[in-house]
């Protein structure tokens, strides 16, 4: 391919400028969907009222050298959108006039089919290397921006209650500085949906000519920083970048990457563990009250 493809089709289709004529194509295919399978170029330009050059021209922007080759992805890029979230539009889970107890059902369905989603997506090989790359590791740098940022302090937060060190990697800049904070025996844990932040792909250079393992969590798809993976686990896929009401699918879909790897590290040593964060939660939260039952310590 002549290119990079960055991130899905249908996300690069909200990023990139097109003619009208290239509007055309590409909301005929995103409105047949698998309907083009059987379709020759000279087909979709005919049905399109466009030319063979224009969906050629469509393509490379995409990152392919022809209709075939973009063709191809974007029925698998199909397949998997029809095969997941039947029910719920990840974009729009909700209504305008929805009521809130229907919201609040919506919203239930979403998070479901976003962990089934999650949960088909993960590789046991890949998650147990995962899991062998943070258990070497003398410590665990995590780079990550925004909603992404804050469910890596709370994966940070777990793993510190095991007398695992993970530090926070701010890259307003600070990723410059990270050459002489991280070395060969440590490890990097690198979230982005799009898988495109300039910085973070600078970080992830830089790791990688220091021979520092990289586990990548991101989008289904190509993009940029994938290339720098010794490990990729995938998120589930099915949000645009800015259409949408939240980011309510991806959000869900890291935390539970992020949930299962902090399981799969603990079950290493359960007993040991278990003890550590027994012990240190109780040397460092000795100002916490139950009034429930049900929460008290011993009952």
């Amino acid at each position: 391919q002549n290119g990079v493809k960055i991130m899905s089709i249908i996300q690069k289709l909200e990023t990139i400028h097109l003619s009208t004529s290239q509007k055309e194509v590409a909301n005929f295919m995103l409105d047949k969907k698998l309907e083009i399978e059987k379709m020759t170029i000279n087909e979709l330009a005919h049905f399109t009222y466009t030319s063979p050059a224009t969906i050629i021209r469509l393509a490379k922007k995409l990152g392919y050298d022809g209709y075939e080759s973009l063709k191809k992805d974007f029925l698998e890029e199909q397949k998997y959108i029809l095969t997941h979230f039947n029910n719920i539009d990840p974009n729009y889970p909700f209504n305008k006039k929805d009521t809130i107890q229907t919201i609040s059902s919506k919203m239930t369905q979403l998070l479901k089919e976003t962990a089934q989603d999650t949960l088909s997506l993960m590789k046991h090989d890949d998650l147990q290397k995962a899991v062998a790359i943070l258990k070497k590791a003398n410590v665990i740098h995590l780079s990550a921006i925004s909603y992404s940022l804050l469910l890596g302090q709370t994966f940070q937060l777990n793993m510190n209650r095991l007398g695992k060190l993970v530090n926070i990697c701010s890259i307003n800049g600070e990723e410059l500085f990270m050459n002489h904070l991280i070395h060969k025996e440590d490890c990097l844990l690198m979230i982005s949906y799009s898988g495109q932040i300039e910085q973070m792909i600078q970080l992830a250079r830089l790791a990688k000519r220091k021979n520092v393992p990289i586990i990548v969590i991101t989008s289904v798809g190509n993009n940029e920083l994938k290339k720098y993976g010794d490990v990729v686990l995938n998120i589930s896929t099915r949000e645009k970048l800015y259409s949408k009401i939240g980011g309510f699918v991806n959000e869900n879909s890291i935390k539970l990457i992020l949930d299962i790897l902090y399981a799969c590290y603990f079950e290493l040593d359960y007993d040991d563990s278990l003890n550590k964060r027994i012990t240190i939660s109780k040397e460092s939260e000795t100002t916490r009250f139950a009034s429930l039952k049900v929460m008290k310590e011993g009952e």
